[in-house]
């Protein structure tokens, strides 16, 4: 976007929020049922663009058939007509053009005027050649040519590679010796030195000593190296680090400050920043980091993202200061008289944050009109009316759930109908929207709007992620928005969130946001900008689709859960400050607080507590007892935050997961809630399954009330309740409805923004359904700790079912592990299992030591023993480096 321009942008943004949100194209039909076609006003039907992976037939134990699969799948490759790929023809200059400038996500643009004899502005090539081009990445010929369909050699690859490395700021990787080719003296002078640097960063190989230079490169060579380019472009947005010019604004209506984002290291930005913003009646964010605020007052939440990384910084907007003379706001003008609005030119470092006056102050019957100019000068243009939508589960669709948000279908026209009915989402992990626009616009904000409602069961989205495209197959991540609405919060909320787009031409605009039980949304908006001229934006295809099911939907709010028993057997049940220190945080030998240990703990009785309500009170009373179990957790993580130097400044809570005793159903006298009621039996003789039923979740229910009550009124500073766990192991088809109240408790358990936990053992019936039951997380509890020795097999056999159901694993260990070699080499079999299956990485874990054992080994003199405890606290850490099974009566 030009200058020029910028200072009208400022006034529209502060006087134009009511009419841009207001604003809308006349209503066509469209759809928000993905499996209707829309009708438009021309009366052309339009179909969406869906999702599709291709099966390609002549690739046989090809090479590089992962890497044309996995391509294929992000749409960033194709065939070339009736499921064929060609692996071994050659691909042209052009195709790769297009392919390099997808897998290091920069988006094409179209050109305005042809540069190259062979490339005219309107060849589908066109927006990829010539953005390299400007690049510097693809440079023409002297003949006036790019070569554009000429079959790409190697060092020609070599040397593309080399400058879009560059261009990318993927860091060089280290060379260990000297790059050396027998056919060197092949090669151009031109290329050599890339040749070294694509060698050295493994992007391209030799064979049999020779790189040869002068050979063409196939289209199935092509796939592997953009496959290792995507590999390393993935991993720079993963771990993209970037500071920020301020942790926090604070300005005052009407005006405007930049917040600008650098890299850590001080470099240029591998991807562009994008900014969001959750409270657009408040103000709005610009696409160079520029907040503008309204004219009312408030607090909201900026979001900025790089890549895949993303980080949040509160707003506050406060009222102008008032005259002495008339109480009424001191206007710009008279704070900076015949001062210009300027903005700086983007930088690589960051600096103060900017403020600057955005408006005048306007007399209230002034207002209205200027706005309406504002808007005009702004070119802002909702689009989305009339457009085509379609609707997606993250996961598979379930019908039962879709037969209940059915009840809430929304406006005729879809959600980017501008109206104010809403429009239901009911579970299934999340929705992804997808609309399709009439033609290719530049884009420069997209904004949903969502309501909470606890009472009803309806919350916020954690989040909401944007995602573009120019033809409806290859996608761009374009950031997220969030929010700092807490799901217990009683009022009805009702919160816009906002993504402010780069320099974006796209046709498909998706959002995607989780869903808890209910989401209630409306008035989807896409808003384009013909004088739009930023910086070419640099955006990668999103994460895996998989990840986001897998709940990075709200990140993996637990890593490592220790399992505690509780509430009786003496000491052996009583956990104090002492016991809990060196599980909340790994010490050293010689007594250094470390790192964190076991992010959570899991709160659990005995198996042998009774199903009264006088045993799950007396449980209760003991869980919520002084010095002991969660009193003793949270006197132990302050003490931890203290060794740590934590406490005053970012003290670490630690996680708790509490369990609901099982309503067994032999039980036939189990109290009475209510004095004037009689006490419950869970069993269905003489009162009927339903009955049975009712009282089991009746019971249940009471039971999660007294744990609320007692955990709010306990008020532990440095415990966070995060999920609730279901106690028995195994699907229970004899007793009524067991997985009716199964799903109940599960909602009981969502709707208090909880998640909902459970370890079925080996071979429990059941445990393959733990996702259609509603758990959010299921762990699979080995039982190797019998008096038979395990095999190996049966701890292979283990991990290939929790790999079958996509469940976690529980490690298991007791106190035999110090003195029987055959369960320490049980315990240690199956950390090497699971190490050598990757399962100790990037995933969640449950652990088991019968009571307190591994409070043994932290303790422990004997080096051995010791051992046990360094050793598991490695594998946590992906440190674990034992390769081999220990066999027979091994031991150290």
């Amino acid at each position: 976007m030009s200058k020029k321009r910028m200072g009208n942008r400022f006034v529209a943004a502060c006087l134009a929020f009511s009419t841009l949100l207001a604003a809308a194209a006349p209503m066509a039909g469209a759809a928000s049922d993905p499996s209707r076609t829309t009708t438009t006003e021309a009366g052309t039907a339009q179909t969406a663009v869906q999702d599709q992976t291709t099966a390609f037939t002549d690739l046989g134990n090809s090479y590089a058939k992962d890497a044309i699969n996995h391509l294929a799948s992000l749409q960033i490759i194709n065939g070339q007509g009736e499921g064929l790929f060609y692996p071994q023809k050659t691909i042209s200059r052009q195709d790769i053009a297009v392919l390099l400038t997808k897998v290091a996500g920069l988006l094409p643009k179209s050109a305005k005027e042809a540069s190259f004899a062979d490339v005219p502005v309107d060849s589908p090539y066109a927006p990829y050649v010539y953005g390299l081009s400007e690049l510097g990445v693809m440079n023409g010929r002297n003949d006036g040519t790019v070569g554009a369909a000429d079959p790409l050699t190697r060092q020609e690859l070599a040397v593309l590679l080399a400058r879009l490395m560059k261009e990318s700021h993927v860091a060089k990787a280290a060379s260990t010796s000297a790059t050396s080719y027998s056919d060197e003296e092949e090669m151009a002078g031109y290329a050599r030195e890339a040749i070294a640097d694509v060698t050295n960063q493994r992007w391209m190989q030799g064979a049999n000593g020779k790189f040869n230079p002068l050979g063409t490169v196939t289209r199935a060579e092509a796939a592997v190296i953009a496959e290792r380019v995507l590999n390393a472009r993935y991993q720079q947005a993963e771990q993209a680090q970037f500071t920020l010019n301020a942790k926090s604004l604070s300005l005052m209506a009407g005006t405007s400050e930049r917040l600008r984002v650098a890299s850590a290291n001080g470099e240029k930005l591998p991807f562009t920043p994008i900014f969001a913003f959750d409270r657009p009646e408040l103000g709005t964010i610009l696409p160079d980091g520029t907040f503008v605020a309204g004219p009312a007052p408030g607090r909201g939440n900026v979001t900025v993202t790089v890549g895949y990384h993303s980080e949040t910084i509160p707003v506050e907007i406060t009222n102008a200061p008032k005259t002495e003379e008339n109480d009424q706001p001191v206007s710009s003008g008279e704070q900076a008289a015949d001062t210009k609005v300027q903005v700086a030119e983007p930088a690589d470092a960051a600096a103060p944050a900017e403020q600057t006056t955005a408006t005048d102050s306007q007399e209230p019957a002034e207002e209205e009109e200027e706005a309406a100019e504002s808007a005009e000068q702004d070119d802002l243009v909702n689009v989305a009316p009339g457009s085509f939508t379609s609707v997606k589960t993250f996961g598979p669709p379930d019908s039962y759930f879709q037969t209940v948000e059915k009840q809430y279908p929304g406006p005729v026209g879809g959600l980017v109908t501008p109206s104010e009915e809403w429009t239901g989402y009911n579970r299934q992990f999340g929705r992804k929207v997808t609309v399709t626009l009439s033609e290719a616009k530049p884009l420069e904000r997209v904004a949903l709007t969502f309501r909470q409602q606890k009472t009803s069961g309806i919350t916020l989205p954690e989040s909401m992620d944007v995602e573009v495209s120019r033809d409806g197959k290859a996608w761009s991540y374009a950031g997220k928005a969030v929010h700092d609405v807490p799901a217990s919060e009683e009022k009805q909320v009702l919160r816009t969130l906002s993504v402010t787009l780069p320099d974006v031409e796209a046709r498909y605009v998706r959002v995607s946001f989780p869903v808890k039980v209910f989401a209630f949304a409306r008035q989807l908006e896409v808003w384009a900008n013909e004088n739009s001229r930023w910086d070419e934006a640099v955006l990668l295809p999103p994460p895996s689709p998989t990840q986001m099911m897998e709940d990075k939907k709200a990140g993996n709010r637990v890593e490592n859960m220790l399992l505690a028993y509780s509430g009786a057997y003496g000491d052996r049940g009583n956990w104090t400050k002492d016991d809990f220190l060196p599980m909340v945080g790994y010490r050293t030998a010689d007594g250094y607080m470390r790192d964190q240990m076991f992010d959570t703990i899991l709160f659990l009785p005995y198996q042998d507590m009774p199903a009264t309500k006088v045993g799950w009170q007396g449980y209760l009373n003991d869980l919520f007892g002084t010095n002991r179990q969660l009193d003793a957790l949270n006197s132990a993580m302050r003490e931890y935050n203290r060794l740590r130097g934590t406490l005053y400044t970012t003290p670490t809570q630690e996680k708790v997961v509490l369990a609901l005793p099982y309503p067994n159903m032999n039980q036939t006298n189990f109290g009475k809630l209510a004095d004037n009621k009689p006490s419950l039996s869970f069993n269905p003789t003489g009162i009927g399954e339903e009955q049975a039923y009712e009282n089991r979740k009746q019971a249940l229910e009471w039971y999660f009330q007294e744990l609320q009550k007692r955990w709010n009124k306990a008020g532990y500073s440095y415990l966070q309740l995060e999920g609730i766990y279901w106690f028995h192991e195994l699907i229970e088809d004899s007793a009524p409805k067991e997985r009716d109240l199964i799903r109940s408790m599960a909602s009981m358990v969502h709707d208090e923004a909880l998640r909902f936990y459970w370890i079925p053992y080996y071979g429990a019936p059941g445990a393959g359904e733990w996702k259609s039951l509603y758990f959010d997380y299921a762990f699979l509890q080995p039982n190797y700790y019998s008096d038979k020795p395990v095999q190996l097999d049966r701890i292979e056999g283990v991990l290939d079912a929790i790999s079958k159901y996509g469940m976690g694993v529980e490690i298991e260990g007791d106190e035999r592990m110090y003195r029987d070699p055959k369960f320490y080499q049980t315990y240690y079999n199956q950390l090497v299992a699971a190490h050598k299956l990757g399962m100790d990485k990037n995933n969640v874990h449950a652990y088991y030591y019968g009571s307190k054992t591994l409070i043994q080994a932290a303790t422990s003199t004997d080096q051995v023993v010791r051992g046990i405890y360094d050793d598991t606290y490695k594998w946590m850490r992906g440190k674990f480096d034992r390769e081999e099974y220990y066999e027979a009566n091994e031991m150290p």
